[in-house]
């Protein structure tokens, strides 16, 4: 997919989309689990409804097939009953990386974590080749993933405070993110008190720090200084899609 191709949506569009398996309906995503040290997401979380009661059903984008949430649909590239037959993960569980794996060398994904990419060798979603990781299984350790879930940082009365370094400038409450490398580009928040009537959207990368039991995100600059690296524009605001090439021609993307 060529750069100017990629689209970009809110996660909340996301996660209003019914999932299609090769064969059949298989449910609605219900949030979205993100690698909290590169702002990445990984997984969708499936709500199979009573299909598959108490099982967490995680689908990496490696296996999406087409994405479409102006139709509120997203296909992917597996059958009912492949993904009945994956391995099991408690509904109530962390996921593990030893899970992970069994998930990964189930479906055939590349481990995201192997290798010096965003997603392990290379910056997008892939399947791996048997012959590329004869070894894979020794690559897990003890370290354990860093996922967070989209939901549990955004939302409009319960989203995470954003703190600068002299005032708190609001919550967040929604993800920008794109659909192919399905990294996280900015963060929307309502600047509440701050900036009454007002929403922006900032970079991951002025993020200083996150403390996940305050349910706080830091910034290391002053509110002024935030307001000039911040982005207040309604085509991300209120997008439902837009290209990168055309955020680039508001001069949002640099």
């Amino acid at each position: 997919m060529e750069e100017g191709c990629i689209i970009l949506y809110k996660a909340s569009s996301i996660e209003s989309c019914n999932i299609k398996a090769t064969d059949d309906e298989l449910g609605k995503v219900k949030d979205l689990y993100f690698d909290s040290e590169k702002w990445m997401v990984r997984y969708l979380v499936i709500d199979t409804m009573k299909w598959l009661p108490g099982r967490k059903v995680l689908l990496s984008p490696v296996s999406f097939d087409k994405v479409d949430p102006t139709n509120d649909q997203i296909s992917v590239l597996a059958s009912k009953q492949q993904i009945k037959d994956s391995p099991s993960m408690d509904e109530h569980q962390p996921v593990s990386r030893r899970k992970e794996m069994d998930l990964h060398t189930y479906y055939g994904w590349q481990p995201y974590w192997i290798g010096g990419g965003l997603w392990g060798p290379a910056n997008i979603p892939m399947a791996y080749q048997p012959d590329e990781l004869t070894n894979m299984n020794e690559s897990v350790n003890n370290d354990e993933p860093s996922l967070r879930s989209v939901n549990e940082l955004k939302g409009h009365v319960t989203g995470y405070t954003v703190k600068a370094a002299d005032d708190d400038i609001g919550n967040v409450i929604d993800f920008v993110i794109d659909d192919n490398a399905w990294a996280i580009h900015y963060l929307i928040v309502d600047t509440g008190d701050w900036l009454p009537g007002k929403k922006i959207v900032i970079g991951p990368e002025l993020i200083d720090s996150i403390d996940w039991d305050k349910k706080e995100l830091t910034i290391n600059l002053k509110s002024e200084e935030v307001e000039k690296e911040s982005v207040e524009d309604d085509a991300i605001l209120n997008l439902d899609e837009v290209t990168v090439e055309n955020l680039r021609k508001r001069n949002i993307l640099k």
